[in-house]
């Protein structure tokens, strides 16, 4: 079992208990947690290369990573909701992290050499802080927040963590070099995670059957609540559009004007509506750190077993 394995779970798990408690407390997570976390693990990160003597290209891998992960809490976006903002300095900074990029595999390709597998490991680090923010931005996450805490999680375990004898699953020998490279451990986290979010869409479906509300899909997304003392961390799921439709919104949208939506509804004589909970995604993500340093990849073991 690797030290900085164990100092890894430590400080992410430290972090997202702090985090999963915000959450659940206000739906919100501050950002000095994650750029704390984030910072704490390029430190670490540091410390590692210099105790192991590892190449000197990992570094610009690293500062790569470094300057796309403090752009995200610093400096104004080059895209507003006004369109696009040329700022010189921001600009520079993003040419300057990809060239950083770009330079370890110049390197090797210029002299013959073929990267190692270290190096290639690391490339997730700079690589993820953009996916994740491309998830965000796509809803496949769907919260600032998780988006945060995954970037900040990969720049913390950017490689997959030697915890022997943990995880209990692991991979298949044959594709073990090339899962390591394009499934990094954040990866692995989120993954977890999501399994144990899926208790949920059960709860909720439980919930509404003692209750009798068994209308599907809905029963499994939500649940009904009264319009006069509607939750404050919920979405509505119920809508009266502009054409005066009254729809169910499966999946609602970030924003909104659900004060406005309210009084529609309520307009319309309807005193309850269908809500979906807006879970603290932090818990589960507390859970998904613990299970991927030492259950492994969830999802895969259960392909295993019923493949």
């Amino acid at each position: 079992m690797d030290g900085f394995a164990v100092t890894r779970l430590a400080i992410g798990a430290a972090f997202l208990l702090v985090a999963a408690v915000a959450d659940v407390r206000t739906r919100r997570v501050p950002d000095p947690v994650w750029i704390g976390l984030g910072s704490i693990g390029l430190v670490v990160l540091a410390g590692e290369f210099v105790q192991d003597q590892i190449e000197t290209d990992a570094w610009a891998l690293l500062g790569s990573a470094a300057i796309l992960f403090f752009a995200i809490f610093y400096g104004s976006p080059l895209f507003e909701e006004d369109g696009f903002h040329a700022r010189p300095l921001r600009l520079l900074l993003f040419i300057v992290a990809a060239a950083l990029l770009v330079y370890p595999a110049a390197v090797h390709s210029a002299s013959g050499a073929s990267l190692s597998q270290d190096l290639l490991e690391l490339y997730s680090m700079p690589v993820m802080v953009v996916v994740y923010q491309a998830f965000y931005r796509a809803r496949i996450l769907h919260g600032g927040a998780d988006a945060k805490a995954l970037i900040a999680l990969g720049l913390l375990v950017p490689t997959y963590p030697d915890m022997a004898p943990f995880p209990l699953i692991t991979l298949d020998p044959r594709v073990e070099t090339f899962w390591r490279i394009t499934f990094p451990f954040s990866l692995v986290v989120w993954v977890d995670a999501a399994v144990l979010f899926l208790a949920v869409p059960l709860g909720l479906l439980l919930w509404n059957a003692a209750r009798g509300d068994l209308a599907f899909p809905q029963a499994l997304l939500g649940y009904r609540a009264r319009l006069d003392s509607f939750p404050p961390h919920a979405w509505l799921m119920e809508k009266i559009n502009a054409r005066g439709e009254h729809v169910l919104v499966l999946f609602p949208k970030r924003g909104g004007n659900r004060t406005q939506d309210l009084e529609r509804l309520r307009a319309e004589g309807i005193d309850r509506a269908w809500a979906t909970p807006q879970v603290p995604f932090m818990v589960p993500l507390l859970g998904g750190l613990f299970l991927a340093f030492f259950i492994g990849n969830v999802l895969l073991g259960f392909l295993r077993l019923v493949g």
